[in-house]
């Protein structure tokens, strides 16, 4: 039996139509009948893993993560305001996230490689994830997922242990979410009947963050087609297109 081989331009096709997808979810979700939630908000546990594991690709790739950073902050600029419009979010978007998780990565490689520097790497690290949870989309487990994708170096574990972190971060914050639920005896019957339903969908969303295992460890090292600026317009338009459609209708 032929073994599965994915390149590049493959996967990252596969995390913007997941990713066209959810955010068109998030934004006409009561046009969608409730039967095609669920399928559908397995989407939201493709895109940002296969996002996150090339931005470790492309740190490891790039002839200068000055210029890499200086793209990201461009278009992450250019998708903030439509981000704001169609999502209706106060937090800055997944571009800043990478960023951060880019930064982490270049902190760790300067100061944990150094034995006498780990200490202050840990306390700025620290700092970095605490600032993430109030400021980007993702809080903290955003930039930990992209940190955790670079310091893995066996490949097999790397395409791995990341993506079970990240599913069982999810399920965890549910069951804590679902317990604090159980001792508010304030909580109306309406707010209950929110929550379990957002509790069910991110259930949903841990089953598509494992699903990406196997979509990784085909992958095969290879760019395929160069489409290298499709990625980065994409993030801004789909945005726009959602804001001004869902401003239309």
């Amino acid at each position: 039996m032929k073994r599965l081989s994915i390149d590049a331009f493959t996967l990252k096709i596969i995390a913007i139509i997941s990713m066209g997808v959810h955010h068109t979810l998030m934004v006409f979700w009561e046009v969608f009948p409730m039967w095609l939630h669920v399928p559908l908000y397995l989407t939201r546990g493709v895109t940002f893993p296969i996002m996150a594991f090339f931005a470790t690709e492309g740190f490891r790739r790039t002839s200068s993560i000055k210029r890499y950073m200086l793209r990201l902050l461009i278009f992450g600029a250019l998708a903030q305001f439509p981000y704001m419009m169609a999502l209706g979010m106060q937090t800055l978007n997944i571009i800043f996230t990478i960023m951060i998780g880019l930064a982490s990565i270049e902190l760790y490689e300067r100061l944990y490689i150094n034995a006498q520097r780990r200490g202050l790497f840990v306390f700025l690290y620290a700092i970095i994830l605490i600032t993430s949870l109030f400021v980007v989309e993702g809080g903290f487990f955003g930039p930990l997922l992209i940190l955790l994708f670079h310091v893995i170096k066996d490949e097999r574990k790397r395409r791995t242990y990341p993506l079970i972190f990240w599913g069982a971060v999810m399920v965890l914050s549910n069951i804590a979410t679902r317990v604090m639920l159980n001792t508010d005896t304030e909580a109306s019957l309406d707010g209950i009947v929110q929550l379990e339903a957002q509790m069910a969908n991110y259930y949903v969303f841990a089953v598509g963050t494992f699903f990406i295992i196997p979509l990784l460890r085909a992958y095969n090292g290879n760019r395929g087609r160069k489409a290298k600026f499709l990625f980065y317009a994409f993030y801004p338009l789909h945005f726009a297109v959602l804001a001004l459609v869902s401003w239309a209708v």
